[in-house]
């Protein structure tokens, strides 16, 4: 042991040196061990905590997708999963994203709010952000479907990707009450259903093309509030009419909507017109009518048969040939009835017009024991009285026909494609 004295009995000037460079090894050596040892626990919580699922796609299955525009060309967006999911580019993943969290999405970038780590988006692509189940949060609604990312000039757009049953199930509560008449639902779900299709460029013709989106959600095309909205009843009315649209010569009819449509009988698409007695008299050749009935209807619901009671004579007349001389838009007349020296005639209004359904009037007639194709042809019918319904095709979108028949409805169907 070195004696604290030197052979002079002087301090010995070693030693403070030694017990300085033993403490400082010593702090340093603890430093080490606690940094190895933190480290090990971020790993182990990283490994944890942001693994990405290995069955994960950046989106679900899909038969007809459909992208709308929720949120164009805004500064930047916050999204958050229902669980763990991923960032995908060109099909890989590229970031862990955990369920729970807020994140942030600025052009060219995306952060997570609560540890500000943060990636790199590439501009000239789209990045899809897709949950473990599907449902993720943005624009401050949940939402089926994964969303896609994309930018303009600085500008971040959000984009709901996800099947056009699932959109229509966030469409139909959106724009009738859930609460109504089912079959009213029905008919709503084939409007909405026909609308989506006609503005989707797999069938029709998109305004939002060059926005890289089909539809918006709001009135500029049909209101669409996301997960948060649906209920059992307008969701079992979208599976009951699955894949059902409206038809105008081998085209997707555009299923225009409207929560009203003019008067009380305009909003049951139903018609009044006064003909004077004499008119008549001379068209149908009856002296003094003093009744008029109609005697047969068609499977359209067109008048065929119109009786003609005269005091003296009596006759039958084409319910067609009649409603075309007196300029009715269709020949569904439904009641003929003498209002002093005139006649009126009820009939049912044209269809394949830009107003189209009336919701309000589409849930009168549910109530009157209608079903959705005979309020559908009410509003729909072409010029001839026909109602045309037809399925998509599930692997091209394209229309193929319709097979069976609704014997309830009385609708006559084509298996063609005029």
């Amino acid at each position: 042991m070195q004696s604290e004295t030197d052979r002079n009995g002087k301090p010995n000037p070693l030693l403070p040196c030694a017990a300085v460079l033993v403490l400082a090894l010593t702090v340093i050596s603890f430093c080490q061990e606690s940094a190895r040892a933190a480290k090990k626990a971020s790993t182990a919580t990283v490994t944890k905590t942001v693994q990405i699922p290995s069955d994960l796609r950046p989106y679900p299955m899909m038969i007809h997708p459909m992208r709308i525009g929720i949120a164009q060309k805004v500064p930047s967006a916050r999204f958050a999963c229902w669980e763990d999911g991923a960032v995908f580019i060109d099909e890989t993943p590229i970031y862990p994203l955990k369920r729970g969290l807020m994140y942030l999405l600025t052009p060219g970038r995306l952060t997570e709010y609560a540890s500000g780590t943060s990636i790199s988006l590439p501009l000239d692509k789209r990045a899809r952000i897709a949950s473990g189940d599907y449902r993720i949060w943005a624009n401050d609604k949940w939402y089926r479907g994964t969303l896609e990312i994309i930018t303009f000039n600085g500008k971040v757009t959000v984009i709901n990707l996800l099947d056009l049953e699932n959109y229509l199930m966030g469409v139909v509560p959106s724009e009738m009450p859930a609460n109504w008449s089912l079959e009213a639902l029905k008919a709503q779900a084939v409007a909405a259903r026909s609308y989506a299709c006609a503005h989707t460029l797999a069938l029709g013709t998109s305004k939002w093309t060059s926005e890289g989106f089909d539809l918006v959600p709001d009135v500029r095309d049909q209101a669409y509030k996301g997960l948060g909205v649906e209920q059992p009843k307008s969701t079992m009315a979208v599976m009951q009419t699955q894949g059902i649209i409206l038809k105008d010569s081998g085209k997707v009819k555009a299923g225009f909507y409207r929560a009203w449509v003019g008067d009380a009988m305009e909003n049951l698409n139903i018609r009044r017109k006064l003909v004077s007695g004499a008119i008549l008299e001379k068209l149908t050749g009856v002296p003094q009518i003093v009744g008029m009935s109609v005697k047969c209807w068609d499977v359209n619901q067109n008048a065929t048969d119109l009786q003609v009671m005269g005091i003296k004579k009596n006759r039958n007349v084409s319910g067609l040939a009649l409603a075309r001389t007196l300029g009715f838009e269709t020949a569904g007349i439904l009641d003929v009835a003498k209002e002093g020296p005139n006649w009126k005639f009820t009939y049912r209004g044209p269809g394949n017009g830009s107003r189209g359904l009336s919701q309000h009037g589409a849930d009168m007639l549910a109530r009157g024991g209608w079903n959705f194709e005979q309020i559908l042809r009410q509003y729909y019918q072409d010029p001839d009285g026909r109602l045309r319904l037809d399925y998509i095709d599930s692997s091209s979108m394209a229309v193929r026909p319709r097979k069976h028949k609704h014997a309830a409805a009385a609708v006559e169907e084509e298996s063609d494609t005029n």
